[in-house]
């Protein structure tokens, strides 16, 4: 075998090896309790922005919090409600875009309020 084959080979062998490793490695995921946390803190950003009276960035922050609500994860039961409470965290949304501020601050501490109760259901 010539030196330039080795090189060949040995340079695919540890290609294939750096592949695989970076392919097998698993995300690390955040526990129930520090999510419920980020969103919590995340809703009260969004209640805060609310008096500046400006939709699109209300908007913003509301998807904010409906993207952090999306790594909650438990069983059936829990995913069922937390889809509930994301639903209302749209219906905020797209309050905020049309300027009622009064509806999405209701609809935000309602979110609040459900995502609280989703302890109970992991």
């Amino acid at each position: 075998m010539s030196l330039k084959k080795v090189f060949i080979a040995f340079t695919l062998f540890f290609s294939i090896l750096g592949f695989s490793g970076s392919v097998l490695a698993k995300e690390v995921k955040k526990s129930v309790p520090e999510v419920l946390k980020e969103v919590d803190a995340k809703i009260q950003v969004a209640l805060d922005a609310i008096p500046s009276a400006d939709p699109a960035k209300v908007a913003s922050l509301i998807k904010e919090v409906a993207e952090s609500a999306s790594e909650l994860s438990a069983n059936y039961k829990f995913e069922f409600e937390r889809d509930k409470v994301v639903l209302k965290m749209k219906k905020a949304r797209e309050m905020a875009k049309k300027s009622d501020f009064a509806g999405a601050e209701q609809e935000l501490k309602e979110a609040r309020v459900g995502f609280a109760g989703l302890t109970k259901f992991q």
